[in-house]
């Protein structure tokens, strides 16, 4: 399998990760890639302290070393996936000017205390509830108090709902466009994430959404596997790759030493 990059990986730094950062890194070089980029959890505050995130100083010790061992072979960055809340915005904050990351995905996995990927998110909601409640968190996340590169795996709620969430954007349309716009005002990427099972497209955001973003003027997307363990990165790439075809985008925006570049896919 072939991929040129991969901008969102966990490896055993994070709670729910297994393996080691240098297998993601041969992987990658076998697979013909030029840029991977770690990007471990923090979920600060989350309703379940345990993992809330991983070994983030002993994250940061082994990426850079692996940088330094691989400078003239691949790029890897040291990136973090910030789950955002509304409580914990100053402290990511805080947490972001202490370890200073490459990269930053800002996501929403928390609303209203619990997770969305969880059943119990669902209980007493009806669909359009439990739409609605995520599409307000995402939103409020784009005028988050500290710098993030990528908006990360928009419609996550969606990935294990209790029910049909193949009308996720016919039936949140408006919100949903006020969130595309947004991203594109404030110039932010648009992660393609491929790590679904069972869903149609075989990416987050679907089809309709990312066509969407990408007539509303969006122009930045990054592929993301999302992967937590070695075997997943890169995976689902050839469906990203179409779908961004589709839609007449050819170059990836990733971020390297602190700068946006375009690659070809």
């Amino acid at each position: 399998m072939h991929f040129c990059a991969d901008n969102h990986i966990h490896t055993k730094f994070s709670p729910d990760g297994y393996d080691e950062p240098e297998s993601f890194v041969l992987r990658a070089m076998e697979a013909g890639a030029r840029h991977i980029c770690f990007t471990e959890h923090v979920d600060l505050l989350y309703h379940r302290p345990e993992v809330a995130k991983g070994d983030i100083d002993g994250y940061f010790a082994c990426v850079r070393a692996l940088q330094r061992r691989y400078a003239d072979k691949i790029y890897i960055g040291a990136g973090l996936e910030m789950g955002y809340t509304a409580a914990n915005a100053r402290e990511n904050a805080r947490f972001l000017s202490e370890y200073r990351p490459d990269y930053v995905i800002n996501s929403v996995h928390e609303v209203d205390g619990c997770d969305c990927y969880f059943p119990e998110y669902f209980n007493g909601k009806s669909k359009r509830e439990a739409y609605a409640a995520y599409l307000r968190a995402v939103d409020e996340s784009l005028d988050a108090p500290y710098a993030f590169d990528t908006v990360g795996h928009l419609g996550y709620v969606c990935r294990n709902a209790p029910f049909d969430t193949c009308d996720f954007y016919a039936e949140m349309r408006e919100e949903i466009n006020a969130i595309l716009r947004k991203i594109i005002a404030k110039q932010k990427i648009l992660e393609l994430n491929t790590s679904v099972r069972g869903v149609r497209d075989n990416t987050v955001p679907v089809r309709e959404i990312f066509l969407q973003y990408v007539a509303l003027g969006g122009k930045k997307v990054c592929f993301a596997s999302d992967a937590h363990r070695t075997q997943d990165a890169g995976r689902n790439y050839a469906a990203a790759r179409s779908l961004a075809r589709e839609a007449g985008i050819s170059v990836q925006t990733v971020v390297e030493n602190g700068r946006e570049k375009e690659m070809e896919f």
